[in-house]
């Protein structure tokens, strides 16, 4: 069995993340993974805006089946390029119409995916992302700290440069709003857009540690950062599913986040969710006031979010993913 990812393994963001988690799986079962659009497959796994029709119209024609990924779209207070965006949609729109089958990462995946369409709606599964959780687990490596402190984790790295802002913004908006909390630090971790460490070096908030914002994270070391951590900070809008939410959930790491996107049918009720109002039109409007708050309720009660998100993360294991992911292939190559 050969499988084909459109995308390198190397470099940041959540799509890199699931591409090895998934890679990792197919290699462990005996399966070839290649990284390329050119090199004929078995089948193909399409994702985001990474392939355009005429490379999935010559695949089909080749006998490759296809499958397709869904993300979330591109919207417009995340992206000024209107060019760009609307090409980028379209591709995701094609990919939508002409895969032979469609996977949503969650129920709001699906529901944007609709939304793009203009109310069409594609038949799919909805297969979860999952983590390696012999390498996200509760035991391993952890980092110093202050005893004295409790860390909240987030990252600088979100997308696109505006999407980068808009999260970065309201995570050091929180961080304001907690100032007279001493034992609470922020850290920000991770390869930032230049506009984005600009903003955190101004902000110059004593409760923010700034690491180096110039090399992304390694996948392998992730999971020691955010063992390292006390608290998840996830600041991200309409997000399809997270792998950071999902990874934290595997090591037992409470997580906070935005009443918004797929956040809260991954968390459901282990963890705290910030109002934030629902919009695909214009940037969601987050209640700072209440995600301040959200973080100090946690860690009164933190016991009793890390047992909950711990029981909560057995759901979005690799394991389960992958065997949701094999059964759809399987599936696939059987019809005609």
């Amino acid at each position: 069995m050969k499988i084909g990812l459109p995308i390198e393994l190397q470099g940041p963001g959540g799509i890199r993340s699931w591409a090895r988690t998934f890679s990792k799986c197919c290699l462990a079962k005996g399966w070839d993974v290649c990284y390329s659009d050119d090199i004929e497959v078995d089948v193909f796994i399409a994702m985001a805006n990474l392939t355009a029709l005429e490379v999935i119209e010559k695949k089909k024609r080749r006998g490759t089946k296809i499958l397709y990924r869904m993300d979330g779209p591109f919207f417009e207070y995340f992206d000024h390029k209107t060019k760009h965006l609307k090409e980028a949609n379209q591709v995701i729109k094609d990919c939508l119409e002409s895969a032979d089958k469609v996977i949503y990462q969650s129920r709001f995946s699906k529901y944007a995916a609709s939304w793009l369409l203009e109310g069409k709606e594609i038949p799919g599964k909805i297969i979860y992302n999952g983590a390696d959780n012999k390498l996200f687990r509760p035991e391993g490596k952890t980092l110093s700290k202050p005893e004295n402190r409790k860390i909240v984790l987030s990252i600088a790295y979100w997308g696109t440069p505006l999407m980068a802002e808009y999260s970065v913004k309201v995570i050091l908006d929180a961080a304001e709003k907690l100032l007279s909390e001493s034992y609470i630090e922020f850290w920000i971790l991770g390869e930032a857009y230049p506009e984005t460490e600009d903003i955190i070096k101004k902000a110059d908030l004593p409760n923010v540690t700034r690491y180096d914002l110039h090399s992304p994270i390694k996948y392998e070391d992730m999971n020691v950062f955010i063992r390292t951590a006390d608290l998840i900070l996830h600041t991200r809008p309409n997000d399809a599913c997270s792998n950071l939410i999902i990874e934290a959930m595997n090591v037992g790491t409470p997580v906070v986040g935005l009443d918004s996107g797929s956040t809260p049918e991954l968390i459901g009720n282990a963890g705290l969710l910030a109002n934030c109002t629902s919009s695909f039109e214009k940037a969601p409007m987050v209640d700072v006031e209440d995600l301040a708050g959200k973080i100090v309720s946690t860690f009164h009660r933190y016991d009793m979010y890390k047992s909950k998100i711990m029981k909560r993360g057995r759901a979005f294991t690799q394991k389960i993913m992958c065997e949701n992911y094999f059964e759809l292939i399987k599936e696939l190559l059987m019809e005609k």
